[in-house]
């Protein structure tokens, strides 16, 4: 039996579907909420108690699409300088990576386009780059611009998406819009569309202002 954590399958679960495998990791600043995001989607809940990690901690999960299983493999990197020497252990063989910064500190922002140069430098031909705006329940505190940060993601070709770690706002939704990005990405492959192409278009694609209102397809998620 299936333990369901969040809405119903997108199409039917079957016996002996496909699997795909898909590392995932986390990037940004101290405190932003990188790990807070992982737990609220492998174990569903927030701790008020902050812990900071220690050089990288692991979890995993599944999320049901399109009839496939993909197996999250989430590598929680932590934030604090010393330990960005273990970052490259992390994405260089990711499928994607997750940007992470706090929308109430000006500098997690500006630490964004310090990985992203990091990614596209020493990061996997055609990984999944996703910008996200975590502590989005703080929204009278905001000091990053919404748009701003949306259209500086855009710009370098990667996904954004608001999230609260805290509510669960977004974050269901970002891991879903991941696993249909890598099925449309494998699809243009398979079908001799992309050639040389390193990135998939953005622009029509979910951000976080489509998560509060836009068409959504569902799935369905089980820790493993």
């Amino acid at each position: 039996m299936l333990g369901v954590s969040g809405p119903i399958a997108y199409g039917i679960v079957a016996e002996n579907m496909p699997q795909k495998d898909m590392k995932v990791c986390f990037l940004g600043s101290y405190c932003v909420g990188k790990t807070s995001i992982t737990q609220r989607f492998v174990k569903g809940r927030f701790d008020e108690e902050y812990i900071s990690t220690i050089g990288a901690a692991f979890l995993s999960k599944s999320l049901f699409f399109q009839n496939i299983e993909y197996r999250f493999a989430l590598w929680d990197t932590a934030g604090q300088e010393r330990f960005r020497s273990l970052a490259p252990l992390t994405y260089r063989s990711a499928a994607a990576a997750l940007i992470v910064y706090d929308i109430t500190k000006q500098d997690s922002f500006d630490e964004v386009d310090f990985w992203l140069s990091e990614l596209r430098r020493e990061g996997p031909e055609g990984i999944l780059i996703y910008v996200i705006g975590n502590k989005v329940d703080l929204e009278a505190f905001r000091v990053v611009d919404q748009d701003v940060a949306e259209k500086f993601a855009q710009t370098k070709g990667a996904f954004h998406f608001h999230t609260s770690a805290k509510t669960g706002q977004g974050v269901e939704e970002m891991f879903f819009n991941l696993c249909q990005m890598d099925f449309t990405k494998t699809s243009l492959k398979e079908n001799g569309c992309m050639h040389h192409q390193n990135t998939v278009d953005v622009s029509n694609s979910s951000n976080s202002d489509a998560n509060n209102g836009g068409h959504r397809d569902r799935c369905r998620c089980r820790n493993t």
